[in-house]
């Protein structure tokens, strides 16, 4: 049973770890900027880059596409 236990415990952090790194897109998200965009790294397919307006450093202002 302590066998279970940790193959389980382990499972849980490996799906946490690896959830771990898209939470940096959603975190931004919250920044908007010019024409209703969003503030991301890299812009989806979807979208196009208007610039960097309001956006903290590193990051893009993207709008979809219509």
């Amino acid at each position: 049973m302590a066998t279970d236990m940790r193959v389980l415990g382990l499972l849980v952090i490996t799906l946490l770890l690896l959830t771990a790194g898209q939470a940096d897109d959603t975190e931004v998200q919250r920044w908007t900027c010019g024409y209703q965009g969003l503030c991301r790294k890299h812009c989806y397919a979807q979208e196009y880059m208007i610039g960097y307006h309001g956006c903290p450093r590193r990051y893009r202002c993207c709008a979809l596409r219509f």
